[in-house]
């Protein structure tokens, strides 16, 4: 499978204007993962999702908004999705981005990011997905994994599935690495 037909989901927050250092940072891992020729998914709406498909459609890679019913009513896909793959309730949203995914990435989000995360996460430590390149990036990342560590029964199986990544260029180094391996 070549890299153009491999699709990076990236989750992240809604609530992050265009002026804001995270929204220019997603901009820039959508360029770079849309020039590495991947495929670049987002959930389709405002904020970091907008902007990773707007680096990677401004890259001239193809973009997928996965949207949801459930937000018709306050949201519509941002201008930069150019495939919609649309469902009904949030919990089919989140299952049709793991299973189409070929890996993840995941920035500064809310509480739909984390639970993104983690779902995923365990869709894979627990088998009913098939184990997929994630990556979290940004500084924030390692003190919330250790605390999760911490605070749970997580164990290292967990831990051994996910990617820390400081910087977007780091992220989508490590996915390629992953990916070709």
């Amino acid at each position: 499978m070549n890299d153009e037909s491999r699709i990076v989901t990236v989750f992240g927050g809604a609530r992050v204007p265009a002026d804001d250092g995270l929204y220019t940072e997603c901009v820039q891992l959508g360029r770079l993962l849309g020039e590495a020729g991947f495929v670049v998914a987002s959930g389709g709406y405002t904020g970091t999702m907008e902007a990773v498909l707007r680096g990677a459609s401004e890259a001239g890679a193809h973009t997928i908004g996965y949207t949801c019913a459930t937000f018709e009513a306050d949201f519509q896909p941002n201008p930069w999705v150019a495939e919609e793959r649309k469902t009904r309730v949030l919990s089919a949203r989140i299952q049709r981005l793991a299973e189409e995914s070929d890996a993840f990435v995941v920035v500064h989000g809310g509480l739909g990011t984390l639970a993104e995360l983690a779902l995923v996460w365990n869709m894979m430590l627990a088998g009913e997905l098939a184990v997929k390149p994630l990556a979290v990036v940004g500084p924030e990342w390692p003190r919330v994994i250790d605390q999760v560590h911490a605070e749970t029964q997580m164990g290292s199986s967990a831990l051994r599935l996910l990617t820390l990544a400081a910087t977007p260029q780091q992220a989508v180094q490590r996915l390629q690495a992953l990916l070709a391996g």
